[in-house]
């Protein structure tokens, strides 16, 4: 539940810092006067001055915020024509849409980051163990990572569809799993375990994937259309 919450305030606060950071790099690049950028909210903890803006690090760390001059008409007069109210229109657009452009590129980067230190990962119907779940049926049985199931009570299995079907019809039955790892052929027995939530007998495994390394190039464009692909639903 802790991890949960860490994470949900890390990316909401990512997403909101994100924004905020594009609101803040098009006011200065349009000539604007940005008095301060925050990390956070709340007291601040702590803070520096570069040239006219303050930079600090606030206490609530959920984003964070710019003070641009003159966001509001009648203050930060001192602001002169660098005032946001002052720039002309071009330029105070940009500052708005920036924040929601800039939401756009972090999923985009990330993406384009996972496909290419990752590849591409699809579900593979070779009989082979992809994860062995620890403390699971399986894990206890000695299975493990890559193992190739050759065959279920002496049945050939074929496929990774032909060996869950073995396994989701022997609830409570021993199964005899002849394997291959690292060359050597081994044997074990299992005893599924039927799983309320997912209406089935499970040994705890999954799937195998394959995968597959993609470039600089593919994988920029797979990200684009992932980021597409989602565009609907926002």
């Amino acid at each position: 539940m802790l991890i949960s919450a860490i994470a949900i305030v890390f990316v909401f606060g990512l997403l909101v810092l994100v924004h905020e950071f594009g609101h803040f790099i098009t006011a200065k690049k349009t000539g604007m006067r940005v008095d301060e950028f925050a990390i956070g909210f709340g007291p601040k903890l702590v803070s520096t001055k570069r040239g006219e803006t303050v930079y600090s690090i606030r206490a609530i760390p959920l984003g964070g915020f710019n003070k641009i001059a003159g966001m509001e008409k009648g203050m930060d007069e001192d602001a002169g024509d660098r005032a946001y109210w002052a720039r002309p229109v071009w330029a105070r657009m940009i500052v708005i849409l920036a924040g929601s452009i800039m939401n756009f590129i972090l999923p985009f980067l990330i993406f384009a980051g996972v496909f290419f230190f990752n590849g591409i990962q699809t579900p593979s119907n070779a009989p082979v163990l992809g994860q062995v779940i620890s403390g699971e049926a399986a894990s206890q049985a000695g299975l493990k990572d890559g193992d190739k199931i050759l065959s279920v009570n002496g049945e050939q299995i074929t496929s990774w569809t032909n060996f869950v079907q073995k396994v989701q019809n022997a609830d409570g039955k021993i199964l005899k799993i002849e394997f291959i790892r690292d060359n050597e052929q081994m044997a074990t027995s299992v005893v599924p375990k039927y799983d309320e939530q997912a209406k089935r007998a499970l040994i705890g495994v999954t799937a195998p994937v394959d995968v597959k390394s993609v470039g600089f190039g593919e994988s920029i464009a797979l990200a684009f259309a992932t980021v597409v692909q989602y565009l609907p639903n926002v």
